[in-house]
């Protein structure tokens, strides 16, 4: 049931059926009902008989059914427009007309109060490439302590600690980034001295026992195609007395990569993650052929530069090697320098221009360092041997020689390789595996 809806109020109709309240409903609506129905039989009384009032003026229903569904009132219809009349000219007063048209001000154009001679769209001038790139290099703040740490660049690898080692150079000494780079290489390089120096000194004495470690080297591969243990430790013996005859231990030959390698790789993958991010100071070089050094090489003069180091490089180190009892050696290091050196170059040119930069200065920091151990002076003060007299040719053998060594390695390979197959299909083949 429901408290809401007009109702017909009349004067003589208020009867004891408007204030009778239900004795079932509960205390609370039925003290409700009670004061709505005495409310409307005395707003009633005021009222000519056949007047209909809302009982409620509210939208909203209230029902004591707690679960009756609540009634949404119909929309009313919006109200009509009101319509205005229209005001033509000819029906206002003469007066009234004048007086508007004498009271408007005349409009006035912009260019009317511009000067006479004035151009109202000048050509626009735009400001030299140069003096652009100079503003945005000047926004670049330089490189702090702690800046490539925040990038997640430092770290103890060895890639990390030439990133450390690059930042604490440029900070510290304020140098443009392509001083720096050549700067972190030279550094690196006399941080490997000591270990080359202990390489020069190794291989200075096995020269004096390369003979007999050829012979022993030789008699244990006989040894392990024989499966002849026993022979095998005899002659590892042997091997190890010799060495210390001459004062070396044969892992003497390991110190060398074992160091070398590592920094090599970490200046390598150092400088490339850097200039890759890229750290934005490696964008100003310092120098006006090589601004960017995150780039490719734009003059391409550092990949002949880097070819032309690296045949360099090689001659000076093989100047002195005897070519009789290193003919492997000698042919393997004359194939870099052709076609070795022209392909990598070819590779070089993809990298960004700093990376090229630092393995261009370790190439010639390692041909000067040769040519160093090369006088006597120097080798007699660091305890290294003097240079064996070589009676044949010493140095790199000609490019013809290796062509003819490449082609005759190729059939005594290809050779081995089919006698091998004739020797198993003599011998049925090897033995199938039962399923």
């Amino acid at each position: 049931m429901s408290l809401v809806g007009p109702r017909l109020s009349c004067l003589k109709s208020s009867g004891p059926r408007f204030s009778r309240v239900p004795s079932h409903l509960p205390r609370t609506v039925s003290n409700f009902s009670r004061h709505i129905l005495l409310y409307s039989r005395s707003s009633a009384r005021n009222l000519p008989c056949g007047t209909v009032t809302p009982f409620l003026t509210t939208s909203r229903t209230f029902s004591i059914w707690p679960f009756s569904k609540s009634s949404s009132p119909e929309p009313s219809s919006p109200p009509e427009p009101i319509e205005l009349p229209e005001i033509s000219a000819a029906s206002l007063p003469k007066e009234t007309l004048l007086e508007s048209t004498a009271s408007a001000e005349p409009v006035t154009k912009l260019s009317d109060s511009l000067p006479e001679g004035l151009d109202l769209s000048p050509p626009v001038d735009l400001l030299p490439a140069d003096l652009v790139d100079a503003a945005v290099n000047s926004s670049i703040l330089p490189l702090q302590y702690g800046d490539l740490a925040s990038l997640g660049l430092i770290s103890y690898t060895p890639a990390g600690l030439v990133r450390w080692s690059m930042e604490l150079i440029n900070v510290s000494s304020g140098m443009s980034w392509f001083w720096t780079i050549v700067a972190g290489t030279l550094l690196w390089r006399l941080l490997l001295l000591p270990v080359a120096i202990k390489t020069y000194r190794f291989s200075s004495r096995v020269q004096l026992i390369q003979p007999e470690v050829k012979s022993i080297m030789d008699r244990m591969l006989v040894a392990k195609s024989e499966k002849n243990l026993l022979e095998m430790s005899k002659l590892q013996q042997d091997q190890l007395k010799l060495y210390k005859s001459v004062g070396i231990s044969p892992l003497g030959g390991l110190v060398g990569p074992v160091f070398q390698i590592p920094v090599a790789l970490g200046m390598f993958i150092g400088l490339k993650k850097m200039c890759e991010l890229p750290v934005a100071q490696l964008t100003t070089s310092g120098l006006d052929f090589l601004p960017d050094l995150t780039v490719a090489d734009p003059t391409g003069l550092l990949a002949p530069a880097f070819a032309v180091t690296l045949f360099w490089q090689m001659t000076v180190t093989a100047r002195d090697m005897d070519i009789e009892k290193q003919q492997g050696m000698a042919h393997v290091m004359n194939m870099l320098r052709f076609p070795g050196a022209p392909l990598i170059a070819l590779f070089m040119t993809q990298l960004p221009s700093g990376l090229v930069v630092s393995v261009i200065v370790a190439g010639i920091a390692t041909g000067l360092q040769s040519l160093l151990f090369r006088i006597a002076v120097v080798r007699r003060y660091f305890d290294i041997l003097p240079l064996p007299d070589v009676a044949g040719r010493k140095g790199l053998p000609s490019f013809k020689d290796t062509a003819i060594w490449v082609r005759n390695w190729w059939r005594e390979q290809w050779d081995y390789a089919r006698s091998q197959a004739d020797a198993s299909k003599n011998r049925g083949g090897p033995p199938r595996r039962r399923l």
